[in-house]
């Protein structure tokens, strides 16, 4: 069955998100949860100044999962990259993504993933071999580190607006046969898919079992159902293949996360049903 979570920027962050709520955590564990939603994904850069234990609780309070942590603003804020021609910069990122992999592993359940988007880095402008080559082998060693730690990594394409090097699902999919790890999968979002895409229901036929976790967002960046992305058609696509894991909502909060936040699960609830024991409360 498919579930539904809510982006939840973390207190470390200082720039805006694409998150639904972000800084209180307990008050947005008890919004999402009154509305339906199955888990929540964290948007964070900085474990260290996290207390994880407390995190947990307070999910577990609430009746939410963890299902992945979202690593892009390592790289927006702190400007650190697995690949780039900076190495020291290089090797920090390791390290920052060394340690939220501890975080998850230490705190939440086997299975929970990382993603890397932006985090994996600008590479070397220009020179897509090498950038691709520095790119698999950072990615092996950081899923070779998270695989006796029980976590899982997704990598994200994305548009070539924002990162330099795999941008379509296709580059995803070679990249991961290539990294070629049991802990490495690919992760879906179908606001890129919906740029660099030349057909987003075919990609996702050809992923089917590569994918292991999909970000939703319309393509105005809105909630899903905001714009003209077709949901309904998404949605049965998934199920097509045999996608039995989290949609996450990585979306700008808008006209106001509370409005974001119920326009999302009332949206989505037409196509994914809620689980049983977990009903909205959406009137």
């Amino acid at each position: 069955m498919i579930r539904i979570a809510a982006m939840i920027g973390t207190p470390d962050l200082q720039a805006e998100t694409l998150a639904i709520y972000r800084g209180d955590l307990e008050t947005a564990f008890q919004k999402v949860a009154g509305l339906g939603y199955d888990g929540v994904e964290f948007m964070l850069k900085n474990p260290d100044v996290l207390d994880g234990a407390a995190i947990r609780r307070s999910l577990d309070d609430h009746g939410l999962t963890l299902a992945a942590v979202c690593t892009g603003h390592i790289y927006g804020e702190d400007g650190l990259g697995l690949v780039g021609p900076h190495e020291s910069v290089c090797r920090q990122a390791m390290t920052r993504m060394q340690a939220i992999v501890d975080f998850v592993a230490d705190h939440f359940e086997p299975g929970t993933m990382v993603t890397i988007g932006r985090s994996r880095g600008p590479g070397y402008p220009g020179d897509a071999a090498r950038s691709l080559e520095d790119m698999a082998v950072a990615f092996r060693r950081l899923a070779d580190y998270a695989l006796p730690r029980g976590v899982r990594l997704v990598l994200e394409p994305i548009n070539i607006h924002q990162a330099n090097y795999i941008h379509t699902t296709q580059e995803g999919i070679e990249m991961v046969r290539r990294v070629d790890r049991p802990n490495f999968g690919l992760m879906v979002d179908v606001y890129h898919m919906n740029i660099e895409d030349v057909d987003i229901y075919a990609s996702l036929r050809e992923a089917e079992s590569l994918i292991w976790f999909v970000h939703f967002a319309d393509n105005n960046r809105h909630w899903p159902g905001s714009a003209h992305l077709d949901f309904e058609r998404i949605v049965a696509t998934l199920y097509e293949i045999g996608y039995d894991g989290y949609v996450s909502m990585e979306i700008f909060p808008w006209p106001d996360p509370d409005t974001a936040a119920r326009a999302t699960i009332q949206s989505l609830r037409r196509f994914i049903p809620a689980r049983q024991g977990r009903q909205e409360t959406l009137q």
